[in-house]
């Protein structure tokens, strides 16, 4: 679109089978034990990055509740 940029960035996703569960997080990790390093000395857990969790904070219990899961 115009006035738009984009920007190339290496990031990674936490998923559930084949589906992405949270929004994608910066990493230079190319490696299980990378990964595992990065998780480790992070200050905010991947799960913060959940799209249901920005819409409430109950969006979860809501849709257990709703026999979602």
């Amino acid at each position: 679109q115009a006035g738009e940029t984009s920007k190339k960035r290496t990031v990674r996703f936490r998923t559930i089978g084949d589906m992405t569960c949270t929004g994608g997080v910066e990493s230079v990790a190319t490696s299980v034990d990378d990964i595992i390093a990065e998780v480790a000395a992070a200050r905010e857990t991947e799960r913060g990055t959940r799209s249901d969790d920005k819409r409430s904070e109950s969006a979860m219990e809501d849709r257990k509740k709703e026999g979602y899961f």
